[in-house]
């Protein structure tokens, strides 16, 4: 009897009832997570995320950090440090644009997790949602559902348990991070490194005050172990290394006694991270952080949109001097110090005007906003509230200097996904949900200030009732999530991004069995991620211009197969970009190619499939012609 007993107390208010509570959550969370995928979501619309993914399965196959998406810039930049031939370039493409954590961590899913990477082609119009995507939407959810706990521990160990499930609750309930989960983006994996920064840190300050006395192993430890974190979110993205100033900011002003070992532990820990990278990064390319580093000259006047990473600056001589290759011009060169200064204001004013107000999803940001200058009397919110002030100013900054066109919603491949949401979807494509987002990484903590502010306010009312203080916070998480909830109501958007994204087309067309195009060929196109990811080919972005650029890739690099037009070349604007000050775009090619019927007697490809014109083509090389 004493048995039966004990057993149901367990389960009512013992540990069962918490672990009933914690499935019961997790299930809710899945179905919600499994509705959301099945009705809002689409393949992946996000360049980066498709290079990441093909970047994964380069590891997972056993090719190495290599990479199928090859820029024009990347091409440059090694062939000028030279500590690759051109002849393995050939072969095997080093990527020097993404950090590692990311990319390792979805080939480390490839291995495990039975992927399947071929698209079946006899059903092309019933294509289903693409399964490697909806495995690595899996993992993003895991990450999702582990920084939701993280959130809950954080609050409950500021605040209170109220506090912790409202700010929890809310950050379910919004939908930007959703859209993260589903991008294929590394958001979700940043925010449980940020996440378990923040954490580290408060334990830190706790103990080096008022808790029992630890040793001065114990502050060195939990010092190297939150630069180390740092270090990880900076190799998954570069941007999110900015975060090591205000930790060590932190580290030497609130640690008293410990802040010289803390500080000193804490840069160790980064550097330890960082550092075997960064000198891979700079043996071959003379750059810390390859072609990522060169996003500052992005956005100016010299390289509006994506012309920076399609554009040759380097060529090989003939003759060389003295043994030296001739550099035409670097791409410092181009840009000077005050259009640099230009971007960073007029993106700072950009951020404080559409994004701060919304940075973490929602009206909710700004009572987040308030709540981080609001005072509380807890010393360990304090102090993590000056953390996250400086982080958040730190952010705004990289965010402003590093943004390029990824970032643009006005850019053609923006206005592209837009109209691929079908008739009666929702108007505009998810806004912010890039790589380069780095202020959303901010939001679950964020919204422990808020709902701790709200919290605050209402202790100030002196509601007599219980019911009353849970159904102000009903309320409240019931508002910030309505957006989301009005999502499901409105039409949803179609499975396939179309155009210019349909992964059976992509196959398709590479696959044709009357081109030449075989698996070891190197293709061109406009859209090298979505190539590379669905067709499986070694993909150089299409170059900033026909002449010299093309002809010198296809006759001193290596030949080029097979050029695919889409959209995004097809459907600019006709004086802008078909007319632009460079004579010899492929804006205008194209036009002269639809408008003439032929192609110039000296290029390369004369072979033509135009089964899906005018928005798409594929230039080839006719096999009658082949010798």
């Amino acid at each position: 009897m004493i048995r039966v007993q004990e057993i149901i107390h367990s389960l009512e208010e013992g540990k069962w009832a918490k672990r009933i509570r914690g499935l019961v959550l997790l299930l809710l969370i899945g179905s919600l997570g499994l509705v959301y995928y099945l009705n809002l979501t689409r393949n992946f619309t996000a360049p980066e995320a498709m290079d990441a993914a093909q970047l994964a399965r380069n590891i997972a196959e056993g090719r190495g950090y290599t990479t199928q998406f090859i820029r024009p810039l990347s091409l440059d930049i090694l062939r000028q440090q030279g500590a690759v031939s051109d002849e393995e370039l050939r072969s095997e493409f080093p990527d020097i644009t993404n950090p590692p954590v990311y990319p390792m961590l979805l080939a480390g899913l490839m291995k495990v997790l039975p992927f399947e990477f071929e698209i079946d082609l006899q059903k092309p119009n019933e294509f289903q949602p693409y399964q490697p995507e909806f495995l690595i939407w899996l993992l993003n959810q895991a990450l999702f559902f582990v920084a939701l706990i993280q959130v809950f521990r954080l609050g409950e160990k500021l605040f209170d348990p109220s506090v912790a499930w409202c700010a929890a609750l809310v950050f379910l309930g919004t939908e930007l991070y959703w859209k993260f989960s589903t991008s294929g983006l590394s958001t979700m994996l940043l925010l449980v490194l940020f996440l378990a920064l923040a954490g580290t840190l408060v334990r830190l300050e706790e103990q080096g005050n008022d808790e029992a006395p630890r040793g001065g192993g114990w502050f060195a430890g939990m010092a190297l172990w939150a630069g180390a974190l740092a270090g990880l979110g900076g190799l998954t993205r570069y941007g999110f290394a900015w975060v090591i100033l205000p930790v060590l900011v932190y580290l030497g002003w609130f640690m008293g006694r410990h802040r010289g070992r803390t500080v000193a532990m804490a840069l160790l820990g980064f550097l330890l991270v960082m550092s075997p990278w960064l000198v891979r990064n700079v043996q071959l390319s003379g750059n810390l952080f390859g072609t990522a580093g060169l996003a500052l000259y992005s956005q100016t006047d010299a390289f509006p949109g994506d012309t920076l990473e399609r554009t040759l600056f380097y060529e090989p001589s003939d003759a060389p001097v003295n043994g030296q290759d001739e550099i035409k011009v670097r791409v410092a060169d181009h840009v000077g110090l005050w259009d640099i200064a230009n971007k960073l204001k007029r993106n700072l004013r950009h951020l404080l005007v559409h994004e701060l107000p919304q940075f973490s999803g929602s009206w909710f940001a700004v009572v987040c906003l308030v709540g981080l200058v609001v005072p509380f009397r807890n010393r360990s919110l304090r102090r993590l509230r000056v953390f996250l002030l400086m982080t958040l100013a730190v952010f705004a900054l990289g965010q402003a200097l590093g943004r390029t066109h990824l970032s643009a919603a006005n850019g053609t491949l923006g206005e592209l996904l837009t109209r691929s949401l079908g008739q009666g979807a929702p108007m505009t494509a998810a806004s912010g949900v890039t790589g380069e987002n780095l202020l959303a990484i901010l939001g679950p903590v964020s919204f422990l200030f808020g709902a701790g502010l709200f919290f605050s306010l209402l202790d100030q009312w002196r509601m007599g009732l219980p019911e009353m203080r849970l159904a102000a916070s009903t309320g409240l998480v019931v508002a910030a999530s309505l957006p989301m909830a009005l999502s499901f109501l409105l039409p949803h958007p179609h499975p396939v991004a179309d155009p210019p994204y349909h992964p059976p087309r992509v196959k398709h067309i590479i696959s044709l069995p009357g081109s030449t195009i075989s698996a070891g060929d190197l293709l061109m196109s406009d859209i090298p991620w979505a190539v590379a990811w669905y067709g499986d080919r070694d993909c150089l972005w299409l170059t900033r211009s026909v002449q010299p650029d093309f002809y010198s890739l296809n006759d001193k690099f290596r030949p080029v197969s097979a050029l695919y037009f889409t959209e995004a070349t097809t459907d600019q604007r006709y004086v802008s970009r078909v007319f632009s000050p460079i004579e010899s775009n492929w804006e205008r090619f194209v036009l002269a190619m639809q408008l003439e019927g032929d192609l110039p007697d000296e290029f390369p490809l004369q072979g033509v499939l135009n089964d899906f014109s005018p928005g798409q083509w594929l230039l080839f090389a006719d096999p009658v012609e082949q010798p």
